[in-house]
């Protein structure tokens, strides 16, 4: 059964329009949603074209499709498993047909022949040609000149150990862990719910005044944030751009690869 006849099954066909009705309804583009959500125009596009391939897969397509929902005014969680129904519906797809294998191995039998016909020839060729060349080389073990310049070329040998170092350093820093930390500097009462790497840590909590909390994760954070003019935010020890106005409803998917996007 192929994938349109699945999704006709499952009346979920229209997934990626009402995303695009919904978002022509508010009259905002991709780009202004994807500067709203810090989500790429290029993964907003997917959802809409129902081409999930192109996106990153696991967490970060359900957090993907729950902050586009949430921005033109979508049920997030219908559209999580909406999501969740297409990509299993999707997964027999990639069965691999049993009979390709068994004709293979009958296609193989004439090139084998030939190689090894072609194999044979090559080996006489090369034992009727060895034989002469026989008488030729006892001359050139009668030539003392060159043997007297080898051990000249010897001291040079030690000079390339210095070079071995620096690629040990470049391979420590390349294997070194990317995380995410995380700070918030409450300064109104704001409503925040926040996961990291799937996990709920705060989930819709109001945190008062003068609140400081940190968070770290390893490949994400999921961060929604009720009043974006009320608290501010520190990535990796440094300073976020303004979210927002006072009583903007915000939604950030925070991974290692746009940390440096949303700090601006």
């Amino acid at each position: 059964m192929t994938l349109q006849r699945k999704r006709s099954r499952l009346n979920l066909s229209e997934f990626g329009a009402r995303f695009k009705k919904a978002r022509e309804a508010r009259g905002v583009t991709l780009d202004q949603i994807a500067s709203d959500t810090r989500i790429s125009t290029r993964f907003l596009a997917a959802i809409e074209n129902e081409d999930f391939g192109v996106l990153p897969g696991g967490i970060f397509n359900r957090g993907f499709i729950r902050a586009y929902a949430e921005r033109v005014g979508l049920d997030p969680q219908q559209a999580i498993r909406d999501y969740e129904q297409l990509a299993r519906a999707a997964e027999p797809e990639h069965a691999p047909p049993e009979t390709a294998p068994v004709e293979r191995p009958r296609q193989l039998y004439p090139v084998a022949l030939g190689a090894l016909v072609l194999l044979i020839a090559i080996f006489y060729v090369v034992s009727n040609r060895g034989e002469s060349p026989s008488e030729t080389d006892s001359p050139a073990l009668e030539t003392p000149a060159p043997i007297q310049e080898t051990p000249t070329q010897s001291p040079p040998a030690p000079a390339p150990v210095d070079p071995l170092p620096p690629p040990v350093a470049a391979t420590t820093a390349r294997e070194a862990p990317r995380t995410i930390a995380l700070e918030l500097q409450v300064h109104e009462a704001t409503w925040i719910k926040l996961s990291a790497d799937g996990a709920p840590l705060v989930n819709g909590e109001i945190l008062p005044p003068g609140t400081s909390r940190r968070f770290t994760a390893q490949s994400a954070i999921d961060l929604t944030i009720g009043n974006a003019g009320g608290l501010t935010l520190k990535l990796n020890d440094r300073q976020v751009r303004s979210l927002g106005r006072r009583g903007q409803v915000r939604s950030l998917m925070i991974t290692p690869e746009n940390v440096a996007d949303i700090i601006g």
